[in-house]
């Protein structure tokens, strides 16, 4: 298909199928921004953050596993200040890692969900319990032989992540989160809501139909499944957490890199627009390892095709529209943020009634369409 992006049309395009989504989804609200060569382009809010409440723009909500690619860049900044290179085995940095076989498992492996760490093997820990879980990780084997496939770590890749930042910067990922992203540049996204905002976030709302049936909805409702053990809670494969447990204080104030990042949309473009090009957080050198696959094909985890770098997903089958350099993640229920370092673009999609599923759907799809006005194309 050929393709060239118009600047002029995008604007209206996503007014008109953002106003359709929350006409086609009348439950909760949603927030969709756009950045565009360094500088604010589209900011759209509407719906209510919760029952009663407009959404506006200032409104957070979770952004569930678009968690995950902040919490990569975090983690490549970190490596990048301490000159380590992707292929550093982990054990060099976190001792303890190198049990059960893991001796050798270099930290690109690691980022781009190599490592066969995607489930937690002991039981009995809590999710918010950062220490005892990356006790467990370091101390198992591997959930499959290592033979290059990759398994998406749902719930385990925020804690090997935030482990390896603390074992680099001596501080918690959230933290330098914090003290390098969040204070000096105004960005509204935390790894833990501070008290004074818990109540400001927007009410995340379960799904109203199930999954489509496929493989991984098969997978999901078998409790002994990597798929079902990658996606529940550390304490129990039978429990996963649900929009109620993370509407909790305690959860919207708990520090979990993987899928509990609270943002504005505004701030979640505007974070990736800092990764269209070379800058003074980041140099070209570390730009590039968030954009080059390193694993691609059968996920073990999603049972679907996916493909990751050191901690982002890729664009190897679309998720992001028809720019191939295109780089970010999804998130549960249909968020999705992600960097177009060739047209020079952050974008951020943040809805609190999530659609059944763990990749991006018809909702999601539509939006990036009207983004780039591919459905002209078809």
């Amino acid at each position: 298909m050929s393709f060239r992006f118009d600047p002029d049309k995008a604007p209206d395009r996503l007014k008109k199928a953002f106003a359709e989504t929350l006409a086609e989804n009348p439950r909760g609200g949603a927030s969709l921004a756009a950045w565009r060569d360094g500088r604010p382009w589209i900011s759209l809010h509407g719906g209510e953050s919760s029952p009663g409440i407009p959404w506006i723009p200032a409104t957070p909500c979770l952004i569930w596993s678009a968690s995950k690619g902040v919490a990569a860049a975090v983690t490549l900044h970190a490596l990048q200040e301490k000159d380590i290179p992707l292929e550093t085995p982990v054990s060099e940095l976190w001792p303890e890692f190198a049990a059960s076989g893991k001796e050798r498992i270099t930290l690109a492996e690691l980022l781009s969900h190599r490592a066969g760490l995607a489930a937690i093997n002991r039981t009995g820990l809590a999710i918010t319990d950062h220490e005892a879980v990356a006790e467990a990780l370091a101390a198992q084997a591997p959930n499959w032989k290592f033979d290059g496939s990759h398994g998406y770590g749902a719930r385990t890749f925020g804690f090997l992540l935030d482990e390896i930042v603390r074992r680099i910067a001596g501080e918690a990922l959230g933290s330098y989160w914090k003290r390098v992203f969040h204070d000096p540049l105004g960005i509204d996204l935390w790894f833990g809501l501070p008290p004074g905002l818990i109540d400001t976030a927007a009410t995340v709302i379960a799904p109203k139909v199930p999954p489509a049936p496929g493989p991984f909805t098969k997978a999901f409702g078998d409790p002994s499944s990597l798929t079902r053990r990658a996606l529940s809670e550390p304490n129990s494969a039978q429990r996963t957490l649900t929009p109620a447990v993370m509407n909790t204080a305690a959860m919207r104030s708990a520090s979990l890199p993987s899928l509990g990042a609270i943002a504005t949309g505004d701030s979640l473009a505007r974070f990736y627009s800092l990764l269209t090009k070379p800058g003074p957080l980041f140099t070209a050198q570390t730009l590039s390892l968030m954009n080059t696959t390193l694993a691609r094909g059968l996920d073990r985890t999603l049972l679907d095709q996916t493909a990751f770098s050191a901690g982002f997903m890729t664009n190897d089958f679309g998720v992001y529209g028809p720019s191939s350099s295109s780089f970010g993640h999804p998130g549960a229920g249909g968020a999705i943020a992600f960097a177009d370092p060739e047209h020079g673009l952050g974008f951020a999609y943040i809805p609190s009634a999530m659609h059944p599923g763990a990749l991006p759907g018809a909702r999601t799809q539509k939006l990036v369409r009207a983004l780039y006005g591919t459905e002209e194309q078809d």
